[in-house]
Order: C-alpha cells, then sequence, then structure tokens
C-alpha cells in the first residue's frame, strides 16, 4: 500500500509537469502565431508578458512555513484585430497545484469587436453597481453595449461550483450557483446617467449528492435603479435604490398567493424581502476647495449573492470637507461619519459607531515639509446587560516632519515619524486585556549620489503598555544599493536586528540580498535571497534559522 501510494504521488508529479510543459507549448503556439501574423500583415498586432518564478526555503528550528520549492508561471496573450477584436488571454501553471487546479481551469477571453461591443466567454469579471453584483468571478457568457450614451450590459454563467461535505474537517457542503444579471442604461457616467439592473442567483439543489443537514440550497433576485446628475460644473450628485427578495431554503413550501415567473424568483415560506438605498453628493465649487456628503441605508433583510461580503442592517452619514491652501502647498483632507444597526428594533440594543479623520500635508518650501494625521474610533451599545455593552474608543496621532538636504557629498532626506495609539475599553470584564496605549517612534535617513551609491537607516522604537503587561521593540537596519553597467544591474543589500522585550528578551536578525539584470528586449532577470534567525531567551525559548531566496525572469512582447 505504501508502495501504491508512492508510486500514485510520483505519478501525481509527472502528471503536473507534462501539464506544465504542455501549458508552456500552447503560451508558445500562440505567441509565434501571433508574431508570424504580425509580421505578414498589419491588420493582426500581438502583445504578451511572462513571469516565471522558482522559489525556495528552508528552516531548521521549527516546522516549515512554505514549501521547500515552488514554481510558478504566468503567461498572458493579447492578439489584437483590425483594431477593433481583441484576444486577452490568460494562463497559470504551479508545481503545487492540485488536480482539479490544472492549467485552463480560470481560462477566458474577452474580445472587444469594436468601440462599443465586447464579449465575454469562459471565466470573467464584471460589475453591475453597489448593491446588486460586483465581486464574483463567472465561469459563462457575457455582453457589454455601450453604442453612444447606450448601455447594456448581459451575463448568464455559474457564479460557484459544487463541493461535497468534507467528513475529515467537517467543512459544509457547498451548492452550484447559476446567477445572470442585466443592466440597461443611459447617459454620460461622468456627468448624468439612469440604469435600471436585474441580478439572479439560485443553488442547484440538485449538484450535491450528499444528504444536505448543514447548509439549505438559497434563491436571490434583486433589482435597483443607479443614477448620476450632474449640475452645472460644482455639484454631482449619485445614488441607487434597490430591491432584495430571498430565499433562506429554496425546498420550503411555496406560497400560493404571489405569482412570479420560475425565472425570476419562486416565493415560499422562508423568503423575505427588503430595500437599500444610497445617495451621494460632491460639491466642488472650486479647485481649492470640496465638500462629499454620503449616505447609506441597507435593511437587515437586505442580502445580495452577488457580494460576498455586503453588509447590512445599517444607516450611516459622512461628511468629507477638503482644503487646498498656499499654491496647493498645505493640503487638508477630513471626514466623519456616523453609523447605526439595529434598523427594525429587532436587536436587545443599538450599536452606534463614529469614525473621523484629519490629515494636514504642508510642504512649507523646498528643504522642509511636514504630515500630521488623526483618527478616531469610537463604538458604542446601549445592551441592556452589562456584560455585553460596548464602549470602545480607539485614538491615533502621527506627527512627520520632513528634512531634504545636501551633505556628505550627496543629497539627503530625512525622517523622523512619532505616532500614539489608544485604546479604551469601558466594559469592565474585556478592558483587562483591549485596553492599550503605544508610542513609537520612526527614523529614516536616506544619501544619495550621483554614481547611483545609496544609504539608507532605518531606526524604530515601539512601546506598548497593557493593563498586565509592557512590550518593547527596539529596530536598526542599514540598506546599501547600487546599480552597474549603465543601470541595467540593480543591487542591494540590507541587514537588520530586532530586540524585543515582552516578559523575556528575544532577538531576531535579518540579511537580504536582491539583484536584478535588465535584459532589454528580452526581458528581466532577477534573485533575492534572505535569512532570518531568532533568538529566545524565554522559558518555552525555540531558536530557529530560515532563508529564503527566489529567481524570477520576466519579459514583456
Amino acid at each position: 500500500m505504501v508502495l501504491d501510494r508512492a508510486r500514485r504521488k510520483q505519478m501525481a508529479k509527472i502528471q503536473k509537469i507534462l501539464n506544465g510543459l504542455l501549458f508552456i507549448l500552447i503560451f508558445l503556439n500562440i505567441c509565434n502565431a501571433g508574431l508570424y501574423a504580425q509580421e505578414n500583415n498589419d491588420n493582426v498586432r500581438f502583445s504578451g508578458s511572462a513571469n516565471l518564478s522558482d522559489n525556495f526555503y528552508s528552516s531548521n528550528g521549527i516546522d516549515p512555513r512554505q514549501p521547500s520549492n515552488l514554481f510558478v508561471g504566468i503567461f498572458r496573450a493579447n492578439i489584437t484585430l483590425f483594431n477593433q477584436v481583441d484576444l486577452p488571454f490568460e494562463l497559470y501553471y504551479s508545481n503545487q497545484q492540485t488536480a482539479f487546479q490544472q492549467p485552463f481551469n480560470q481560462f477566458g477571453v474577452s474580445p472587444r469587436l469594436t468601440d462599443w461591443l465586447t464579449l465575454h466567454g469562459g471565466y470573467f469579471s464584471t460589475q453591475i453597481s453597489d448593491f446588486t453584483f460586483g465581486d464574483l468571478r463567472i465561469l459563462g457568457g457575457g455582453v457589454d453595449l455601450t453604442p453612444g450614451n447606450f448601455r447594456l450590459k448581459a451575463f448568464y454563467g455559474r457564479s460557484r461550483q459544487a463541493v461535497e461535505p468534507q467528513k475529515v474537517s467537517f467543512a459544509p457542503e457547498v451548492y452550484k450557483q447559476n446567477v445572470y444579471g442585466v443592466s440597461l442604461g443611459y447617459g454620460n457616467l461622468s456627468k448624468s446617467f439612469f440604469n435600471l439592473n436585474i441580478f439572479h442567483a439560485k443553488d442547484d439543489s440538485a449538484s450535491i449528492q450528499s444528504d444536505s443537514t448543514l447548509v439549505a440550497p438559497k434563491e436571490n433576485l434583486v433589482g435597483s435603479v443607479d443614477f448620476g446628475i450632474r449640475m452645472g460644473n460644482a455639484v454631482t450628485m449619485k445614488g441607487e435604490l434597490a430591491m432584495s427578495a430571498f430565499s433562506f431554503d429554496i425546498g420550503a413550501p411555496e406560497v400560493d398567493e404571489f405569482s412570479v415567473p420560475e425565472y425570476f424568483f419562486t416565493p415560499n415560506y422562508s423568503s423575505g424581502i427588503d430595500m437599500a438605498a444610497k445617495m451621494n453628493m460632491l460639491i466642488r465649487p472650486s479647485k481649492y476647495w470640496s465638500v462629499n456628503l454620503s449616505s447609506r441605508w441597507i435593511g437587515p433583510g437586505y442580502r445580495t449573492l452577488g457580494y460576498a461580503l455586503l453588509p447590512n442592517d445599517l444607516m450611516e452619514f459622512n461628511i468629507a470637507p477638503n482644503v487646498r491652501l498656499f499654491n496647493n502647498k498645505l493640503n487638508i483632507r477630513s471626514k466623519a461619519g456616523i453609523r447605526y444597526n439595529n434598523l427594525k428594533d429587532q436587536k436587545l440594543s443599538t450599536t452606534s459607531r463614529f469614525t473621523g479623520f484629519i490629515a494636514v500635508n504642508y510642504q512649507v518650501n523646498k528643504s522642509f515639509g511636514f504630515d500630521v494625521n488623526y483618527n478616531k474610533n469610537q463604538i458604542e451599545s446601549g445592551h441592556k446587560y452589562d456584560t455585553l455593552r460596548l464602549s470602545n474608543v480607539f485614538n491615533s496621532l502621527s506627527v512627520s516632519p520632513r528634512f531634504f538636504f545636501q551633505a556628505l557629498g550627496g543629497s539627503n532626506s530625512l525622517i523622523l515619524t512619532y505616532s500614539y495609539q489608544d485604546v479604551t475599553d469601558k466594559n469592565v470584564y474585556t478592558s483587562q486585556v483591549t485596553s492599550n496605549n503605544t508610542n513609537s517612534f520612526y527614523l529614516v535617513h536616506t544619501l544619495s549620489y550621483i554614481s547611483s551609491l545609496a544609504f539608507s537607516t532605518t531606526v524604530l522604537y515601539n512601546n506598548t503598555e497593557l493593563p498586565n503587561l509592557t512590550s518593547k521593540i527596539y529596530h536598526v537596519s542599514e540598506t546599501i544599493s547600487k546599480a552597474f553597467f549603465d543601470n541595467k544591474l540593480s543591487t542591494s543589500a540590507s541587514v537588520g536586528a530586532n530586540f524585543i522585550k515582552v516578559a523575556d528578551s528575544n532577538n531576531q536578525f535579518v540579511f537580504r540580498v536582491n539583484a536584478s539584470y535588465n535584459l532589454n528586449k528580452m526581458g528581466s532577470l532577477s534573485f533575492n535571497i534572505s535569512n532570518n534567525h531568532y533568538n529566545s531567551n524565554g522559558v518555552l525559548a525555540q531558536n530557529y534559522n530560515e532563508i529564503y531566496g527566489s529567481i524570477q525572469y520576466n519579459i514583456n512582447f
């Protein structure tokens, strides 16, 4: 059995190598065909890129944190026909991929036939609006039409493939999910426009062979209207109003009182409807100042399967004024906002969150400038049980002066940054763990010469105080860089040390060397290697050493 397992692993490795070779041969054939066509026909243009990297890693004293050897190949090609049709290709290969991730598992093509027509086939990404669909990758087909001010976008495909439940890791099953979307609009997106959007997603309950006990198949229909209105040159408004119908289990009994076409939505006793809306107004009467006003309301029952992490049950308001003074030497940016949840009083308490920041950048003259940044984030919850109440305040302040001068025969820059962070937790049960304040100083000095020789020195001190613990970190590093052979060869070497003191003292030493050579039309070749050595003097001391390295080749044509 052991021999059979070893033989299977060996055959799998050989299969990956053969797939990789086939992968590269197909890419080279595409390149040769494109170059031949380009040389013999001005109506055909070819461009592309290739990135090959071989990464190696070794460690002693700890378990390896990454594979000892990892090869990655990324190939991109684009063929343009008659200046109208774009045929992009993307191919990926890695010796660490599993069987179902072999080459062509993410193959897609999106030819642009004219200035106003684009087709999609295979795997592709697109977006309809902020409340409907935007961050999923589809396997299917689609079309984008933009003749003049008219717009039509439509797609159909699979957004998720079926995965059986895992008995070892107890990972739940995943249903195959089919989606379609349509967006019809008119107008100039940078001025005034109007769009009607529809998105539909439905799990295929028959795509899982095992009996489902943890996850029920779902269905989702979302419709929205998004628009923009430009009033003169000073005011621009954009907004969206959306409604979502969502079924938590498509196997639940249907609701006979509602008659909806099956390809749209099938209401049942697990279905719910909710709405979402947003509005943004940008007021810019002058190039020296502007104000951005925004608001958003998303009901607790609003859900869309077109976004993986779209939050709901929130109402928020934001204001963001910006000012430029003294011929743009002084820039002041700021923002303040507040967010509430529990919009329909379905929870035991309402949580409010305030966020704000102000950033000042002032370049006084060529030799001196400074930055000041302040952030505040406060969250409060009035839960009737003390153990569940929240009252957290996070404050952050940083001041960073910058100096530029000539000294030591070269050009110097000196940047000093002081930052302070304070986290206050007023909950009597959790404050002993979460409350803390941090002071840090960060100094960077750079000395550059005309010969391309450069030195960069970094010094860092960080002190963090918790109710029952204090940690201190001291860091110092030096980097030397130099270019050779008319800047074709770039080299750098750096050495650094970290001294960490919490309950015990720990030391870390890092050394790194980088080199890159420009081969002109033949691309570029780069190499880097680094060593990480860690010493611990604690009771549970674990000393270890790691070596990282990589060789990369890049070419564009």
